[in-house]
């Protein structure tokens, strides 16, 4: 059997506080696994502080600015390779952690229009289209805009700036929504990115 071990390691270890940003708005997978990795933290005495960013490009960002120590990012994310390939970050730790149960919602006690649905949804979660959509509604009668997350979708649909979203039961629940279909958890596998330490010594010799 094939088996895999990665102790973890962040160059910002030896403070008790650490600052660690992903994915937002409220509601996202991405929140939710950090959620899960804070409680690890905080069985070792340490504090953690959470950033949440609209996109995973302005979360590079401040990790390469230093506002925060890790950043937290799924192998969903279809640019990870941003972060791989960026020269002042090493990886911290990978792991795996389901998402919350994925589905297809709707506002409460709204009809939808077969031949007239607006849908909305993070790249990544696209492919479940097909096994989301239920027999009375045609693919090719569906408007699929993209958004920054699940949780941002599910805001749109609660807006009624679109019919329907493929988003996760916390973001559903929060913005009082319910699935007309639903696909299950995810077996997300994840990546902790921390700046390496001699970039940062670099780049203060510099200043």
């Amino acid at each position: 059997m094939l088996e895999f071990s990665m102790e973890f390691y962040c160059s910002a270890t030896h403070n008790t506080t650490l600052r660690v940003g992903t994915l937002g708005p409220k509601d996202t997978s991405s929140e939710q696994t950090l959620h899960y990795l804070v409680t690890q933290w905080r069985a070792e005495k340490i504090s953690v502080i959470i950033h949440l960013f609209d996109t995973f490009t302005e979360l590079k960002q401040s990790l390469l600015d230093e506002e925060i120590d890790l950043a937290l990012v799924p192998h969903a994310y279809e640019k990870i390779n941003d972060f791989y390939m960026e020269p002042s970050f090493q990886l911290g730790f990978i792991f795996i952690y389901p998402t919350p149960v994925y589905g297809l919602a709707k506002r409460k006690n709204v009809e939808l229009v077969s031949d007239d649905c607006t849908l909305v949804t993070h790249p990544a979660p696209l492919p479940l289209l097909p096994y989301l959509l239920p027999d009375y509604l045609d693919q090719n009668n569906i408007k699929v805009e993209l958004v920054n997350s699940t949780s941002a979708a599910a805001i749109q649909v609660k807006q009624g700036l679109a019919d329907l979203a493929i988003t996760n039961e916390n973001a559903l629940r929060d913005n009082d929504l319910e699935f007309i279909s639903q696909y299950g958890e995810i077996e997300m596998s994840w990546s902790l990115f921390h700046k390496k330490k001699n970039s940062i010594s670099q780049e203060k010799s510099l200043l």
